[in-house]
């Protein structure tokens, strides 16, 4: 079974990647562990496995989105580039 990792998760200078569902699980617990000023061990399921990460009101991590550009057809370069004249006017 295939996953789509959508996600990267930036914590403590790693990187995780997680799908959307488990990386909003991981965001929404840790977030509500730091409005509520504990500590605590958040579970990420990741591509690797799962990691216990230590949140705490001073933690500080990231969750971004994937992006992948769309296909553009090439961008063909003339065979003759054109000279730029970069004399100084004087």
């Amino acid at each position: 079974m295939t996953h789509a990792y959508t996600r990267v998760i930036h914590y403590g200078g790693r990187v995780y990647l997680a799908t959307e569902t488990m990386s909003d699980i991981f965001s929404a617990h840790a977030h509500d562990t730091i409005e509520r000023g504990d500590t605590e061990l958040v579970p990420l399921l990741h591509e690797g496995g799962v990691e216990m990460l230590l949140i705490t009101p001073a933690t500080r991590f990231a969750v971004t989105e994937i992006e992948v550009g769309l296909k553009s057809p090439p961008v063909i370069a003339p065979a003759n580039p054109i000279e730029e004249d970069h004399r100084v006017a004087g």
